[in-house]
């Protein structure tokens, strides 16, 4: 009973303050024992938290207006302030003060729109300002003057379309910029240079026309740099060159149709790089330096007809490359794809590719997914995949493949998922030694139940590849007498092709009987002819 007692008072004693922290928090909040309150519905002011246990305020989805002077003052403990998806328009030039002990301030997806210019002048040890999601169309260089030791800045999904070039001056400490989602068409040269410890940069989703040379020079610590969705028609040469730590960067999406040569010089640490939705008519051959880390590259939706052959070659730990959407591109270089032997994935999908050459994938020695549908390819050369013995995922479909050599898949030895339907598969003798590779091994094929069927001629026209025989074909003993000589001529075993019709009629094997006689008569005649 005793042992029973104690337990009873310990955990009484443990939810004491617990029962504390709800008798003193106010309705419509939840407050926790770790020091957190979260507020939401029909509130109209701050609420009348304990300030002597309030270290986190979370304000979601309130009826707040107008932040008066001081409001936070009381708090002399809160470290973290959140103020989401609110109807909050108006901040009192003296909000903050009387806060200055504040590390994060989220005010974000308000109806905001314009921010004293010292409303943060106290804030001299803040690290996280998130103004996300409101209507600010400007931004005073006063605003961030106190914030010392600021290290995160998110301006996303505002109205900004200009930036004073010292607006960041101050800032020296920051690692995070977010500035996507605006209006912004121009950048002052110097708007980052003074941001020396800048590690992410987003200035995408904006109406960039042009960057200034000279923009990036002092971000030699930048990993990540964010470009896409702009209207940017040009950059200048070198643009990239002061960034030797990048890791990531996006240039997809905008309106480049020409990049100067060796753009891309000097990026030993990139490990992915977005080029795609670009109108590009042509790259230079001398664009991409050294890049010995680089493991993604997306080159797709542009009008390239051909890419340099050196394009990918200082790309050796290269795992990915998606080359696709590209609807001009009618042809690849023997040797693109030369220096690539870590690639896993290769997508050469939607291209209009006509032709593949039979080296063009003999150096993929990892590759393991390939994406080749929806191209004009007629046929493929037989040794096309003879170095790809790890290729497990194979895209073939949607073509124009008529024929393709009974031996193209020999070497692939890992494929276990091919799709051939949606071609034009022409069924006469010459189809016959896919048809039998199909026929035994129909489990590698993903798609046979949605039309992997003869086009022509008209007479078999929907009929399934892998069911094909030498009666329906037409390739009578002249087939049969070729292979044979084949087999004995190569040492395999003189087995059929494709498997033989049971029905097969006394009539049909008497007729290749006589036409086989009356070929040896020919031969006898011509040879008597000829000699005697």
């Amino acid at each position: 009973q005793r042992m029973q007692n104690m337990w009873f008072t310990f955990v009484l004693l443990q939810l004491l303050p617990q029962f504390a922290l709800c008798a003193h928090c106010p309705n419509r909040c939840i407050c926790d024992i770790r020091g957190s309150a979260k507020c939401t519905g029909d509130i109209t002011d701050i609420p009348p938290l304990d300030p002597t246990t309030t270290f986190l305020l979370l304000l979601n989805d309130t009826n707040i207006k107008i932040l008066k002077d001081r409001s936070f003052q009381p708090f002399s403990l809160l470290l973290r302030l959140m103020i989401t998806h609110s109807t909050l328009d108006t901040i009192q030039p003296e909000a903050f003060h009387g806060a200055p002990q504040l590390r994060s301030i989220k005010l974000s997806s308000t109806a905001l729109s314009v921010f004293p210019p010292k409303v943060f002048s106290e804030q001299s040890n803040l690290e996280q300002l998130q103004l996300d999601g409101n209507q600010i169309a400007s931004v005073s260089s006063e605003l961030f003057e106190a914030m010392v030791n600021l290290t995160e800045l998110n301006l996303s999904k505002n109205r900004i379309s200009q930036l004073d070039a010292d607006v960041f001056q101050g800032l020296t400490k920051l690692n995070y910029l977010n500035l996507a989602d605006n209006q912004l068409r121009n950048l002052s040269k110097t708007l980052f240079h003074n941001l020396l410890q800048l590690k992410s940069l987003v200035l995408s989703s904006n109406q960039l026309e042009t960057l200034e040379s000279g923009s990036f020079d002092h971000l030699s610590n930048l990993l990540v740099l964010m470009l896409q969705k702009n209207q940017i028609r040009e950059i200048p040469p070198r643009l990239f060159w002061p960034l030797p730590s990048l890791l990531t960067l996006s240039m997809s999406a905008n309106q480049l149709w020409y990049i100067p040569a060796e753009t891309f010089y000097y990026l030993p640490n990139l490990t992915k790089l977005t080029l795609y939705k670009n109108p590009f008519i042509s790259l230079p051959y001398q664009l991409m330096g050294h890049m010995p880390r680089l493991q993604e590259l997306y080159l797709y939706e542009t009008n390239l007809s051909t890419v340099p052959w050196n394009l990918f070659a200082n790309m050796t730990n290269l795992l990915a490359l998606n080359l696709h959407f590209n609807n001009k591109l009618t042809s690849l270089p023997k040797n693109l794809f030369c220096c690539l032997p870590k690639l896993k994935k290769l997508s050469l999908k939607k291209n209009s590719l006509q032709e593949l050459d039979p080296e063009l994938f003999s150096n993929l020695i990892s590759l393991q997914i390939l994406i080749l549908n929806e191209n004009k390819l007629e046929s493929l050369p037989s040794a096309i995949f003879h170095n790809t013995s790890r290729l497990e995922i194979l895209d073939l479909k949607h073509n124009h493949l008529r024929y393709l050599p009974g031996d193209v898949f020999v070497h692939a030895m890992a494929l276990k998922d091919l799709s051939l339907s949606g071609n034009k598969w022409n069924c006469d003798c010459s189809i016959m030694g896919i048809a039998e590779w199909i026929h035994e091994n129909p489990k590698r094929i993903s798609d046979l139940d949605k039309g992997v069927t003869c086009y022509e001629p008209y007479r078999l026209e929907n009929h399934p590849l892998q069911t094909l025989t030498y009666e329906e074909l037409h390739c009578g003993v002249f087939q049969t007498t070729f292979m044979a000589t084949s087999a004995i001529t190569t040492g395999a075993p003189a087995t059929p092709t494709l498997q033989t019709s049971t029905s097969t009629s006394t009539t049909a094997r008497n007729t290749q009987i006589i036409i086989f006689i009356l070929v040896i008569i020919i031969i006898f005649i011509v040879y008597y002819i000829i000699y005697i």
